[in-house]
């Protein structure tokens, strides 16, 4: 956490405490804001996001500005099945001698936002 003064912002990326970062790539002088989530994305040179974001699945360009509580690329649930709910892809979580649907999450994660240069994106978004 910094406190007055400049970011310590440069070739690796700034990261604030409680952050989630899964599978993802950063750019130069980025920064995800304290308590975000970033998982399979990639963030590129000079982008941001504020605080508690939750980004997925994206492709986010350089210089783009991403405000507080903005969500991105939210995850897919199964709408061709008899529930939605995540046991239907996500077995293994409530039932030990099942598997999870490696290809549904597969396919889940293909599916990518893309968000384009020097772009905005406002507050809770």
């Amino acid at each position: 956490m910094h406190g007055p003064g400049p970011k310590p912002l440069g070739k690796t990326p700034y990261i604030h405490n409680d952050c989630q970062i899964a599978e993802s790539l950063f750019g130069s002088f980025t920064e995800i804001g304290k308590g975000s989530r970033v998982l399979n994305s990639q963030l590129g040179d000079y982008s941001y996001c504020e605080r508690y974001c939750d980004i997925a699945n994206a492709q986010i360009g350089k210089f783009s500005n991403i405000a507080s509580f903005v969500r991105i690329g939210p995850t897919d649930h199964p709408m061709d099945r008899a529930s939605m709910h995540h046991f239907q892809y996500r077995s293994r979580d409530y039932w030990p001698d099942k598997t999870h649907d490696e290809a549904f999450l597969a396919y889940r994660a293909s599916r990518t936002t893309h968000v384009q240069h020097d772009t905005w994106i406002g507050h809770a978004a």
